[in-house]
């Protein structure tokens, strides 16, 4: 299937009509951000309900080392020996498990698995070294009890979820059996060609929004340190198998590149499937178009094979 379907042809033509865009706070705007986080927290209500009523799993509250976590247990849940753990996106500043239900339930449904959706602090009011530390915490835990983990990272939550398993495995913790990285924001540096990508992205802009957004996340001192931009960390060859999910249409899509090719070079299994026509993070935010479906079930086979 090489066509963009037509089920996201209409989603991504109701993006496309978006006539205004929520306005950007500065970096250390706190109450700006708070403002943002509610509105979109609002705004994605009705996405959330629709995959309840949809999909119909379990919820529940539990805590992972320092952190909360909303847990999806899906009604056919296949296996009882592994979970996902799920670090949702938003640019470090938005959204927050309870709201990314609208992504992390179908994930579960079509994985079989349970999920732990980590509700990691927003930035400006945690920046990058407490968020590190903090998620690195959460996935130790999650991978303490010998159940193996697939470790989905969605958009910032894909670099969060790269700093978080460089840092277990340089200490010899427990980490996941695998990852899978959803147009994974790598580089806050934009150190990189992105070329007219930006003028072609319905979901994000460079300008304000992601040079704002990560200047709330790390200092600008700070924008090239592995941590932050996991694009530039040296990746050990034991590092998991990982597979990169991302679409044609989208400015990341030269992060997900450069970072497969770090990889590769690294000797790790890694896997980039890039999407024709597909929008930033599209697995995540349009969950139900063909191609977001095909996605997860590539993400299914990949745990299977490597996790």
């Amino acid at each position: 299937m090489g066509e963009v379907s037509r089920a996201a042809e209409r989603a991504i033509a109701t993006m496309e009509a978006r006539t205004t865009r929520a306005s950007v706070p500065e970096p250390a705007d706190g109450a700006g951000w708070d403002e943002l986080y509610e509105r979109q927290e609002a705004a994605v209500d009705p996405a959330n309900a629709r995959a309840l009523e949809r999909y119909r799993p379990q919820l529940a509250c539990r805590r992972v080392a320092g952190l909360p976590a909303q847990v999806v247990t899906p009604v056919a849940r296949t296996a009882t020996d592994a979970r996902i753990v799920f670090v949702h996106g938003g640019a470090y500043t938005l959204f927050s498990a309870r709201s990314t239900l609208f992504a992390s339930v179908p994930l579960a449904h079509e994985l079989g698995l349970e999920l732990w959706s980590l509700d990691y602090p927003r930035a400006p009011h945690s920046r990058h070294d407490r968020t590190v530390t903090l998620v690195a915490e959460a996935l130790a835990a999650a991978c303490g009890d010998g159940a193996r983990v697939l470790l989905v990272g969605d958009s910032a939550g894909g670099g969060l979820a790269l700093a978080a398993t460089l840092r277990l495995v340089a200490h010899g913790s427990s980490r996941p059996a695998a990852l899978c990285l959803w147009s994974p924001w790598v580089d806050l540096s934009y150190d990189g060609a992105r070329g007219g990508l930006d003028a072609v992205d319905p979901v994000l802009r460079r300008d304000p929004d992601l040079t704002r957004a990560a200047l709330a996340y790390a200092p600008v001192t700070h924008l090239r340190d592995p941590e932050v931009s996991p694009v530039y960390a040296s990746f050990p060859g034991d590092f998991p198998p990982t597979l990169i999910q991302c679409g044609t249409r989208e400015i990341l899509l030269p992060d997900a590149i450069r970072l497969h090719e770090t990889l590769v070079r690294a000797g790790i299994r890694a896997r980039l499937d890039v999407r024709p026509g597909m929008v930033h993070s599209y697995p995540a935010i349009l969950p139900e178009v063909p191609e977001a479906r095909r996605a997860r079930k590539l993400v299914r086979r990949f745990f299977q094979l490597f996790g």
